[in-house]
């Protein structure tokens, strides 16, 4: 798609509007005091609306919304009209805001909620801290709001079907962040003899595969000065974003989710030995840059991709702002995948916020709050979902291809690789990742190490899900 919107130096996902928020629970009033009157129609769209909010003071808490402040784009204007015009017309105000921080968020909503005084009428959770709040059933049934229908378009489905748990639905989201890809240096690519623009080309081809990577990484690791030792490597990254990516790009991931809604372990399938096999040759082959013996940070291959050491980083996007003033240019494009194999396609692994509503409010105050964020999340007269989409990232990037092609392909269903570990209480990809990685481990030995450990938490998490799903059936 061409670009149709003005790019602006400042760019946020949402934005914010009028102050206020509901003091409590179980209340049907705003702060204002005045009731939030009428018991709602059903639409033409068989969606159940209301005439009359009453008043309602409706707070969306997240942990990095900020302020727009100075020249709007055309799209946030219009944004901002229509959050005005809906709150004029039902007469309830709306605001999302940064809430409360990344650290300690479960903890704040689970305090909130269990206090039956939650700060905010919906809270975006960050994946990880999802599961043991909504096992304690301090999450709503968004399923049974007849307000919401969650077939629309808009809904994310990624985070709908991770969320359905027996007949319910416990989380929602119309955001589509684009998450992990390579991120390259257009120079050093240019020295190397590889033209610039030409990973763009094969991606678009179906040509981007992990032959022709190796390729690469073979102009691109260097000894530039003849000593006998590296000074450029092809790519540094980090374990917990490389690895995964190594998987899902030869059709595979760590845990999967069966037709039955059951989740087990895949870490023994042979498409994720392979992927692992793979990815831990492309080190020992001596592509990937090791950790420097005087880096003392974690993300040290931050500032190696940074200062051109290396020529390619598998990262999150997010991490943009790292190296986002960086004197060379630099292109992105999505993790190259197994040609070998039928069923593998370039992948990333979403990892969407989710948003959540508390358990504790009555039927009719919940509707309320359903109706007004359904309202908020509709997409906007005159502008494509895929304009709305890309207007936001425009500005991030150096490049508009890197928006154009390799972000809206991360939006399709076949580049996508849903990762259920979050779903799985108390565990994490550390426990896999970081000695693969430091090549302290095996691949197998890990595997072995790990199987029957991971396979005793999957299994006891599938039981609660069990129990939870038939406590809370329609």
């Amino acid at each position: 798609m061409k670009r149709k919107i003005k790019k602006i130096a400042a760019l946020t996902l949402s934005v914010v509007l009028v102050t206020g928020c509901m003091s409590g629970c179980t209340s049907e009033k705003g702060t204002n005091g005045s009731a939030a009157s009428g018991s709602g129609t059903v639409s033409s769209n068989g969606k159940k609306k209301f005439e009359d909010l009453g008043g309602m003071d409706i707070l969306i808490g997240d942990w990095y919304t900020e302020e727009i402040d100075g020249e709007k784009t055309e799209y946030q204007q219009a944004q901002l009209d229509y959050y005005k015009e809906i709150q004029d017309t039902y007469n309830f105000t709306i605001k999302r805001e940064s809430a409360y921080a990344y650290e300690g968020m479960q903890a704040k909503f689970v305090n909130d909620v269990m206090a039956n005084n939650p700060t905010c009428q919906i809270y975006c959770l960050y994946q990880e801290t999802v599961s043991a709040p909504l096992m304690k059933g301090l999450m709503r049934d968004l399923s049974k709001l007849p307000e919401f229908d969650f077939k629309e378009e808009k809904w994310n489905p990624t985070v709908t079907e991770l969320m359905t748990i027996g007949d319910g639905i416990w989380g929602m989201s119309v955001e589509r962040e684009p998450r992990g890809g390579i991120f390259y240096n257009k120079r050093l690519f240019k020295e190397a003899g590889i033209p610039e623009e030409e990973p763009y080309d094969l991606q678009a081809s179906n040509q981007w595969t992990w032959e022709k990577f190796e390729e690469y990484c073979k102009k691109l690791t260097k000894d530039t000065d003849g000593d006998g030792k590296t000074d450029q490597y092809a790519m540094a990254s980090f374990s917990k974003y490389y690895l995964p990516m190594c998987a899902a790009t030869n059709d595979a991931t760590f845990i999967d989710r069966q037709e039955d809604g059951k989740y087990k372990s895949a870490i023994e399938t042979q498409n994720f030995k392979d992927a692992m096999i793979w990815g831990i040759d492309m080190m020992k082959k001596g592509y990937v840059m090791p950790k420097p013996q005087n880096a003392s940070a974690w993300d040290w291959y931050k500032a190696a991709f940074r200062d051109g050491e290396v020529a390619m980083q598998t990262s999150e996007t997010y991490e943009i702002t790292s190296f986002a003033d960086m004197k060379d240019d630099w292109g992105f494009i999505m993790f190259p995948y197994n040609q070998k194999n039928k069923n593998a396609t370039n992948k990333t692994i979403p990892n969407d916020n989710i948003f959540v509503m508390p358990s504790c409010y009555d039927d009719a105050t919940a509707e309320k709050i359903a109706f007004a964020f359904d309202l908020y999340t509709e997409p906007l007269d005159g502008f494509s979902t895929d304009e709305a989409y890309c207007e936001q990232y425009y500005n991030r990037f150096r490049d508009d291809r890197a928006v154009d092609e390799t972000l809206m392909m991360m939006k399709e269903k076949e580049h996508k690789q849903t990762s259920y570990l979050p779903m799985i209480t108390n565990m994490d990809l550390g426990e896999y990742c970081y000695g693969v990685y430091a090549l302290a481990e095996t691949p197998s030995k890990k595997i072995e190490e790990l199987s029957s450990k991971w396979e005793q938490k999957v299994k006891k998490v599938n039981e609660e899900y069990e129990k939870f799903a038939r406590e809370h059936q329609k």
